[in-house]
């Protein structure tokens, strides 16, 4: 009976406390609490696509873009193939595929990109490709062009 009785005053304070915590928001901050939406696709990120210099370079499909990329690389033309990244990741994606490139493993990079056949829709603008080690999504911009977002 003890026991039941302390466990029913632990509800009854958490109760008041998130009472009164939720009250004193609700109080204080009545005009100044607002949800930020922080998703992957803003009508931001729409429009800064739009302006990219490169938005008309990718694939019409996710394999077209994937088939672009590895071509670029088979011919050693990093700066080509960082054309087909989202404007955000080609900095990071251009170091990476130099200190690839340096380090003489580019081609295994390119042998492992060769041997995905299929991926899945993640959504309409969304699509991943992956296999055991390596994973690829890719988005659709503004133009309905697929654009690599990180490998």
């Amino acid at each position: 009976m003890a026991a039941a009785k302390s466990i029913l005053r632990v509800f009854i304070v958490m109760a008041l406390v998130l009472g009164a915590g939720f009250f004193g928001l609700w109080i204080l901050n009545e005009n100044d609490l607002k949800v930020v939406n922080n998703g992957a696709l803003t009508d931001s990120k729409l429009q800064n696509t739009s302006a990219d210099q490169f938005s008309n370079i990718g694939g019409a499909t996710p394999q077209e873009t994937l088939d672009l990329l590895i071509k670029s690389l088979e011919k050693n033309d990093l700066t080509a193939a960082v054309q087909y990244f989202i404007p955000e990741n080609r900095g990071v994606e251009s170091e990476d595929l130099t200190k690839l490139y340096n380090a003489n493993i580019l081609s295994d990079l390119i042998k492992d990109l060769k041997s995905i056949k299929e991926g899945r829709a993640v959504n309409n603008n969304l699509y991943r490709f992956k296999i055991a080690d390596l994973e690829i999504e890719l988005e659709k911009n503004a133009n309905g062009i697929w654009k690599v977002i990180s490998l």
